[in-house]
């Protein structure tokens, strides 16, 4: 038992600087959205809205990469192959932040042409004014695929502290750059959303330099200039690095465009729906940074332990993980349960959305303990480098199974825009069920191995 809660503050002394820097994350967005519609005006926020509805989901997506990062440094830390964890950082690098450049311009491209999508229903002015924030923030996603590399380094050696300081110290450059470029201070131009767009690229651009100079300089994490910075590249490496990769960013991006086809759906029941369902993903999304952290410490503690070789830790993080993601998110429910009235009166006074964000709160009150369950346990299984079939589970569950009963209970049902909500629920209860499972069976067969 002392081992089972010493394995639990391991994980959080891991993972809570992790909760934290994926706040942190929020909160730059939070200070781009509030500098905008107050410097700039509606339409300036109606057009940062869209350019990031459109490019945040393959930006999201692709920090799968970073987090197959940390599990293969992690496990080179855990096996003592230290001298390895330059040429994986070097790999991945170069692999990540050329995909990302790639997608990121494809999805520029697609943008720029958004008449071959009928505007999506936008106004021709709203477009022409997004172009160029989406531009700038495509650059600014490279620039922060390449600084998460660095992160993922430090925290796959314990180290999450050091990455979380810079990214902390980062919200404050964004928000005074944001001071300087929307609102036109220190005899610089007032460049509203495009002035955001160059906050938001010279920001992580900043943070790039900040985070490769710290991790250069800090010799106890083992990362030597000249390793970085050589050229030579092994396909292997490559190929090992973008399969798992690619398979961890397809599960995250499935989950993303899921979530945006759901508010389509809530959409069709009218504004009041779809802005309750706007505060209620936002409550559920808060509450998901927590158990999302944490995975991502498993994820790495998990590497540590099965590289190894050390098959009994690896089934007592995974158990003492879920068990407290059962714990905390036991919390979180009996909070939002709690609040569920009074929480909506926070975002809007409109009683309509009130009313029905109030029963949308419930559903996603009783869904944490899923969300807890089937977060830690993806996150585990990626520390196993178990990354393919969890993602056709995700497939299947999300988009065969999630979506058509999402439109089954909205459109065929008199539940309207709460069976959006409980065909979530259910999508999470099975989700939670299989990759469970999944990770039990695996952990199962390795401790019969022995």
């Amino acid at each position: 038992m002392n081992g089972f809660y010493k394995d639990i503050r391991a994980t959080l002394a891991l993972g809570v600087p992790m909760v934290f820097a994926q706040i942190c994350l929020m909160a730059m967005t939070l200070t781009d959205t509030i500098m905008v519609g107050r410097g700039a005006g509606t339409e300036a926020l109606a057009a940062m809205a869209l350019a990031l509805g459109c490019l945040n989901v393959p930006a999201v997506a692709l920090s799968g990469f970073a987090g197959i990062t940390s599990v293969l440094v992690a496990g080179a830390y855990g096996s003592g192959k230290t001298s390895e964890m330059p040429s994986i950082l070097r790999h991945a690098m170069a692999a990540s932040v050329v995909v990302t450049a790639i997608i990121m311009g494809g999805a520029c491209l697609l943008f720029d042409h958004l008449e071959w999508f009928g505007l999506l229903g936008q106004p021709q002015h709203v477009v022409n004014a997004a172009r160029p924030f989406a531009h700038l923030y495509s650059l600014a996603v490279i620039c922060y695929t390449a600084a998460s590399n660095f992160r993922a380094y430090c925290e796959a050696q314990n180290r999450p502290w050091i990455s979380l300081g810079v990214v902390f110290a980062t919200i404050f450059v964004n928000g005074f750059l944001d001071w300087i470029f929307v609102f036109g201070r220190l005899g610089v131009p007032a460049m509203g959303l495009v002035g955001a767009g160059l906050a938001t690229l010279t920001s992580s651009f900043l943070e790039l330099l900040a985070l490769g100079a710290i991790v250069l300089k800090i010799r106890s994490l083992n990362l030597p200039a000249r390793q970085l910075f050589r050229f030579d590249f092994a396909r292997a490496q490559i190929v090992r690095f973008m399969k798992l990769g690619a398979a961890t960013s397809a599960q995250i991006g499935i989950e993303m465009v899921s979530y945006a086809v759901l508010a389509l759906i809530a959409g069709r029941f009218g504004a009041a729906t779809l802005a309750a369902y706007h505060v209620t993903f936002q409550v559920a999304s808060l509450a998901f940074m927590v158990p999302l952290g944490l995975s991502f410490a498993v994820a790495i503690r998990v590497s540590q332990a099965s590289c190894a070789g050390d098959r009994v830790a690896v089934r007592r993080i995974c158990a003492s993980s879920l068990a407290f993601a059962l714990a905390w998110m036991s919390v979180s429910m009996i909070a939002i349960l709690t609040l569920h009235n009074f929480i909506p009166r926070l975002f809007t006074h409109d009683p309509a959305v009130v009313a029905l964000a109030s029963t949308f709160l419930i559903v996603a009150g009783i869904f944490q303990l899923f969300d807890g369950v089937q977060c830690t346990s993806i996150g585990a299984l990626r520390g196993l480098r178990d990354v393919y079939r969890p993602t056709l589970l995700v497939i299947a569950i999300y988009w065969l199974c999630e979506i058509p009963l999402a439109f089954a209970l909205a459109l065929w049902t008199r539940l309207g825009g709460l069976g959006v909500w409980l065909a979530m629920m259910t999508a999470l209860m099975l989700s939670a069920a299989c990759l469970s499972a999944r990770l039990m069976r695996i952990t199962a067969v390795q401790k019969h191995a022995e």
